[in-house]
């Protein structure tokens, strides 16, 4: 048996898949609370699943990457607008 065959079989225990879409809810939760204030940005924030085994949590926002990492304001033109990161801290757990 290979070791992805062992991963596939780990992956697919009840208790493992549990535990994977119990963390990604806690994660998903979290970014919502940290993206509460910012419009309906919380709403952008879901689970998707891949395959059988994998849950993602995803801010489907057509301004996700901006939100979460910064951007230059041409708008104002004020500056460099720093990211919320909130999916990063959501993921580590702040």
């Amino acid at each position: 048996m290979g070791a992805r065959d062992i991963g596939r079989l780990v992956a697919g225990l009840p208790g493992v898949r549990a535990a994977v879409r119990d963390a990604a809810q806690d994660i998903r939760d979290d970014a919502r609370m940290l993206a509460t204030g910012h419009g309906t940005l919380p709403e952008c924030i879901s689970l998707e699943y891949p395959n059988e085994y994998d849950v993602d949590v995803v801010m489907a926002h057509e301004a996700a990457l901006s939100i979460e990492y910064g951007h230059d304001d041409a708008v104002y033109d004020t500056g460099w607008v720093a990211g919320l990161h909130i999916m990063r801290d959501a993921a580590a757990g702040l």
